[in-house]
């Protein structure tokens, strides 16, 4: 009978080759990481997201690599990628830093559906999303930098984000605190601004966060065998 591999010899390998592992997993640096992320993000998406693993999910979307992100989310909408977990503090923190991180512009759309899906479920009754991480006038505004003028309101990024500033600007339903009433004026202005044709949002958001900036034009891609490999599997 064949001896059951010790789970401690196991740990110490993983130990010793951390940087390897954590490098083809989320690593988008060369085409051969790029291709190993693809491989364990389509794994991901068949294990599905639960309250354990979502971590590596958010890990995989804060690459902002299309390729990996694609397979992580596949045919899902990704606005509901985190739908099915709870919300919790270091969730929607974490999505605000990686909304005040980019750029308009820079972060792949599916990435930032995926973030602001976060912020959007989190809020939906606003007055609890708040009472786990009180946003404040700087979250708002690097939310609202991502609104864009030149499409219309029913567009994926600005609806998810129109719909967030309106269950803001309702806060305070249970307790009207000044930081509150802050926040909820705040969501309106920004909320009309966008819809003002007589207003602009750099009445609002200061013009530096509106700075719309494009993605890199050489994007890492995977191995021409793993992309060809890939495209095999979705046939």
């Amino acid at each position: 009978m064949q001896e059951a591999f010790p789970f401690e010899e196991m740990d110490s390998i993983i130990h010793q080759n951390r940087d390897i592992i954590l490098n083809g997993i989320f690593g988008t640096a060369t085409s051969m990481q790029v291709g190993a992320g693809m491989a364990f993000a389509k794994y991901l998406r068949y294990v599905g997201i639960t309250s354990r693993n979502y971590l590596l999910f958010l890990k995989i979307v804060e690459t902002n690599n299309k390729w990996v992100v694609d397979e992580l989310i596949g045919d899902r909408n990704p606005r509901l990628l985190f739908s099915g977990i709870k919300p919790n503090r270091f969730l929607i923190e974490r999505a605000f830093d990686l909304l005040a991180a980019w750029h308009p512009g820079q972060i792949y759309s599916k990435v930032l559906l995926s973030v602001l899906g976060i912020v959007e479920y989190s809020y939906h009754k606003a007055d609890d999303g708040y009472n786990i991480y009180p946003a404040n006038i700087t979250d708002l505004q690097n939310l609202g930098k991502f609104l864009n003028e030149d499409h219309d309101q029913l567009e994926n990024t600005n609806a998810s984000i129109l719909e967030i500033l309106d269950r803001m600007s309702k806060l305070g339903d249970y307790n009207r605190s000044l930081d509150k009433v802050n926040i909820s004026k705040q969501s309106f202005n920004i909320r009309d601004g966008f819809f003002d044709n007589t207003k602009n949002l750099t009445d609002i958001i200061p013009e530096v966060l509106l700075i719309r900036l494009k993605r890199e034009d050489v994007e890492i891609s995977p191995t021409k065998e793993f992309f060809d490999f890939a495209s095999k599997l979705k046939k």
